[in-house]
């Protein structure tokens, strides 16, 4: 059970940046949450880094169903740990950027 998460969780963060890739690409509208919190282009340098982040923060939406249009990580929320400890990760990380 936990190899089919792990596969998934690669599959789902591959698709995600693919796509994210695309949009940067295409130089298409980013959304207000992604702005907010990432900026509207890719930097010059840590561009990996930015990528990781936001892919990662993408993942995160997806697998919380966040639909928030502003905040990135939606409301705080402790109901499950797993998503508490990776909300406040990604909200640490975040700041830093």
């Amino acid at each position: 059970m936990l190899e089919e998460s792990d596969k998934a969780e690669k599959e789902l963060t591959a698709l995600l940046r693919g796509c994210l890739a695309d949009v940067i690409r295409e130089r298409s509208l980013m959304p207000m949450w992604f702005v907010t919190v990432l900026g509207p282009v890719p930097p010059a340098e840590e561009t990996q880094e930015r990528m990781d982040l936001a892919t990662e923060v993408l993942a995160y939406r997806v697998t919380y169903q966040v639909t928030d249009t502003v905040v990135a990580l939606g409301p705080e929320t402790d109901d499950i740990p797993e998503r508490w400890e990776w909300h406040d990760d990604l909200t640490e990380r975040l700041e830093r950027w």
